[in-house]
């Protein structure tokens, strides 16, 4: 998780070192309707406040520090309507609050997305693959003081199956079965070298999977809607890295509420992403952290296009996105450029060849001359020869994208431009979540831009096997489902799997989303050791949006 300024503090201090240097107005009238969310007019007038009242007030000096504020209380953002199940809830706020009630038997750390052991001391991992075995800590309890057992883990692994939040996540897992009091044994249909990348799914209770809130083994309880209590049978010996007797939580509904009660300091830490529709900008100084994430935004295609069909015509296209330039003016920084569909920080992505099929109009044009594609009738619009029709068409169609994020219409409306400025003829059509949706279950479009929360492993399989959750357009294809399996046997043995992705353009992935976290100025030394876990939710075929 990387740590940045206050967005406020560095926009004052590259405004001074700019003015400094020249004698002329400028325009940032784009960066403040970025970051937060007024208009150029409204920012005038409030500049022009702001200056009247700074010129009847005293001289100060602006100086960013990292002193630690001595606060007495730390509080949270509660959207009661959510609720607390970690199985269902959906809300980031709230799984900030779950993050202090509930321990997962290992941790992905959103840095590394390596797996560390939490409730777990360790696991082993059968020769062949199929069979990995967890061993629970003795020492570990409940917030009732209860041991935490193996069958705990096996009954919350298995009631975490299917729900809203965890979906299909352990689709290939045939059996969860406890042993003894901290043995777990996992068998699985296809050899996983690191099962454990998907067993940060927090453990509850044996038997309280009904209940609203389950009982757990973080280092906080939740008393009421309005406040967290210390655990007092926490069993772990170091303090928590939030230490307080209480945690107040605060009632909101609306994103800006949770925005203002962060700045009257009623709340000290706040998740959310940056890029979503209902993002409401902070204005007050404040401590920013990127959270790295599995959620990846791609460009897929309808295989049975006839245009689209051409597997040369597709690979071509990872050579036109200028990818860099879509996470850092688009994506506001909030994103990481992904030639490879993982994260660029997990320990398989291969950044040679990442840059075989980076960015490069040279390559895309050797790519298109390869692949036969040419202006054959000189109208400025590329044509592919359709062997099965017996003639050239050209290379156009539609791409469909959910209008629900303007940050991903933006992304697609920028792909589509650069494709369109390279002779190709594409339409961009953007479509309501549940038309969307439909159109890629029916195969109605050539091209769309999607995003996916892949699992910790970034396994792909869900693409692949013809009843995937993401096999939209005729995807399936059993080669590149081998190679899945292949990867998840030896895990980060990634390479064969995706340069065929690659080379025949399956899909084009583009970044993956960072998340944002907000916490008060000196409020918290570091926050992942509370987020990590619950930021990488699993694959969802309703992700997709």
């Amino acid at each position: 998780m990387k740590k940045r300024v206050s967005v406020l503090l560095i926009f004052a201090l590259f405004l001074s070192l700019l003015t400094g240097c020249s004698g002329g107005k400028l325009d940032f009238s784009w960066f403040t309707s970025k970051f937060t969310g007024k208009t150029a007019d409204q920012t005038q007038a409030e500049q022009e406040t702001a200056a009247a009242e700074e010129a009847a007030a005293p001289e100060t000096t602006a100086v960013v520090t990292e002193v630690f504020n001595d606060i007495s209380a730390f509080g949270l953002a509660y959207q009661k309507s959510y609720g607390v199940h970690p199985y269902n809830c959906e809300s980031l706020n709230n799984r900030c609050i779950l993050s202090f009630l509930y321990e997962p038997l290992f941790v992905v750390g959103s840095e590394t997305f390596e797996v560390s052991p939490v409730l777990a001391e360790s696991y082993d991992v059968s020769g062949d693959g199929l069979t990995t075995t967890v061993h629970i800590r003795p020492e570990a309890r409940f917030s009732d003081g209860s041991p935490v057992t193996a069958q705990d883990a096996a009954y919350s692994l298995l009631s975490s199956r299917g729900t809203v939040y965890y979906g299909s996540r352990l689709r290939h897992v045939l059996s969860i079965v406890a042993d003894d009091e901290t043995t777990l044994t996992l068998t699985t249909d296809t050899a996983y070298e690191c099962l454990p990348l998907l067993l940060d799914i927090p453990i509850i209770k044996d038997g309280s999977v009904d209940e609203a809130s389950p009982l757990g083994s973080g280092p906080y309880v939740m008393e009421s809607d309005t406040r967290l209590v210390r655990n007092a049978n926490w069993w772990q010996t170091a303090a928590p890295i939030v230490d307080f007797d209480e945690i107040s939580l605060t009632l909101v509904e609306k994103t800006s509420e949770v925005r203002d009660n962060f700045e009257y300091e009623n709340v000290n830490l706040v998740l959310t992403d940056p890029n979503s529709a209902a993002f409401a900008g902070f204005h007050n100084d404040y401590e920013l952290w990127d959270a790295k994430s599995p959620i990846m935004q791609y460009v897929g295609y309808n295989i049975n296009s006839k245009v689209f069909s051409n597997y040369g015509l597709r690979s071509a296209i990872t050579y036109a996105i200028d990818r860099e330039h879509i996470a850092t003016d688009i994506m506001g920084g909030f994103a990481q450029a992904a030639v490879l569909p993982a994260s660029p920080d997990a320990p398989f992505y291969d950044v040679k060849l990442a840059n075989t099929y980076g960015y490069s109009l040279t390559k895309f044009q050797q790519q298109l001359e390869s692949a036969s594609v040419e202006d054959m009738d000189h109208d400025g619009t590329l044509d592919l020869y359709v062997s099965s029709l017996g003639y050239a068409v050209p290379v156009s169609g539609t791409m469909i994208v959910c209008s629900s994020s303007y940050q991903r219409v933006e992304a697609a409306t920028e792909v589509v431009n650069a494709l369109n400025a390279l002779g190709f003829k594409l339409t961009l059509k953007t479509m309501e979540l549940s038309e969307y949706r439909q159109a890629l279950q029916t195969g109605n479009f050539d091209l769309y831009y999607g995003e996916i929360r892949l699992s910790s492993n970034f396994d792909l399989s869900p693409f692949f096997s013809v009843y995937g959750s993401m096999c939209y357009g005729g995807l399936d294809d059993s080669v590149m489902l081998n190679l899945c399996n292949q990867a998840l046997a030896n895990n980060g043995n990634s390479y064969n799997l995706y340069k065929r992705l690659c080379e025949r353009g399956y899909i084009t992935p583009v970044l993956f989303k960072h998340l944002a976290v907000y916490t008060t100025r000196g409020s918290i030394a570091h926050p992942t050791d509370y987020i990590d876990w619950f930021l990488t939710p699993p694959e969802r075929a309703d992700t997709v949006s």
